[in-house]
């Protein structure tokens, strides 16, 4: 498969500032060192804790924020150097679903004005390509024509995300971020949404990165799976290979943290201890180490690197350091 981006030693600091003065006394390390490949046409699940740095990373390649230091190549370009301008034709290949469809959508706005914007921000005035292409937006995801004269607050939350879904969608970009797209909708709209990006990735030829937190729905969306804890990336497989074989303790501590009814397989559950430690204090050496059941005193002095244990599947930890 071919590439379309490639994140490089991407580094996010956020200054944590005190007093009048605004004297900086620390760092939110948000990102460390992230390096991860993004393929065309695919659906790349990424997954982990709150405060783990998903949303960041979503954000930094879209470059809606502008990371410490690092490299996101997209089609042989490092976005990350370019100015405003010089990011325009970048804006409209690649798009953003945000996760509160009640927040997105301008609620003094019209739907057919709200899908109408991207068109006059990227200079595009012809009204008949304009109507043309919201009708087929509209139609795409699965509603009618009628909603373009109607308000935001008048649709419930699945509908309002399908709006939002047209709007990042509408001027046919190659790659979206959907950033917990569904975490704020009732379970039972949820798998709509879910099918609905599925359906469109592939009329679209879309490439996805899928952020959420719910093991489930990454399982069923995803082509490959990447897992985040404290800014860094510590396991990365296909799909099948990450739910039927995966090696990181901190991945092995998600699954388990998933709700069974079985009383056999509650036993065997490797749940860890403590909290996720604070991103502006990190642990040294494995940034895991205070909370894995499996911790060697080498875990707590130097920082394993993600390493290729098998074909497509990396991991960060000492325990599979050949």
């Amino acid at each position: 498969m071919n590439k379309l981006f490639e994140v490089k030693n991407l580094n996010m600091l956020y200054p944590v500032t005190d007093g009048l003065f605004g004297n900086i006394r620390g760092y939110v390390y948000a990102l460390n060192n992230v390096d991860i490949d993004i393929y065309e046409n695919e659906i790349l699940g990424l997954v982990g804790e709150s405060g783990s740095g998903k949303s960041t990373l979503g954000n930094c390649i879209l470059k809606l924020i502008n990371p410490t230091n690092g490299e996101v190549i997209f089609e042989g370009e490092n976005i990350l150097i370019k100015n405003k301008k010089e990011l325009k034709p970048f804006r409209k290949k690649a798009q953003l679903i945000f996760q509160n469809p009640y927040m997105s959508l301008n609620p003094r706005m019209k739907i057919y004005d709200i899908l109408k914007e991207p068109f006059i921000v990227n200079g595009i005035k012809d009204k008949t390509e304009i109507d043309s292409k919201i009708k087929r937006i509209v139609n795409l995801i699965g509603m009618q024509d009628e909603i373009l004269n109607r308000y935001p607050h008048e649709f419930s939350g699945g509908q309002r995300q399908r709006i939002a879904i047209a709007r990042a969608i509408i001027l046919n970009p190659q790659f979206v971020v959907a950033d917990e797209p569904v975490s704020a909708l009732d379970v039972s709209i949820q798998a709509q949404i879910v099918n609905l990006l599925i359906e469109l990735k592939d009329h679209l030829n879309l490439t996805m990165l899928f952020i959420s937190h719910d093991l489930s729905i990454i399982k069923y969306i995803s082509d490959r799976v990447a897992v985040m804890y404290l800014g860094e990336i510590v396991e990365i497989a296909e799909k099948e290979e990450f739910f039927n074989n995966h090696k990181h303790p901190y991945s092995q501590a998600l699954l388990d943290a998933v709700p069974v009814i079985s009383d056999d397989k509650k036993a065997d559950r490797n749940i860890l201890s403590g909290d996720i430690p604070s991103p502006t204090k990190p642990p040294k050496g494995c940034k895991i180490h205070t909370r894995c059941p499996y911790v060697m005193p080498k875990c707590k002095e130097q920082k394993p690197e993600l390493k290729e244990i098998s074909p497509n599947h990396k991991v960060r930890c000492f325990l599979f350091d050949k």
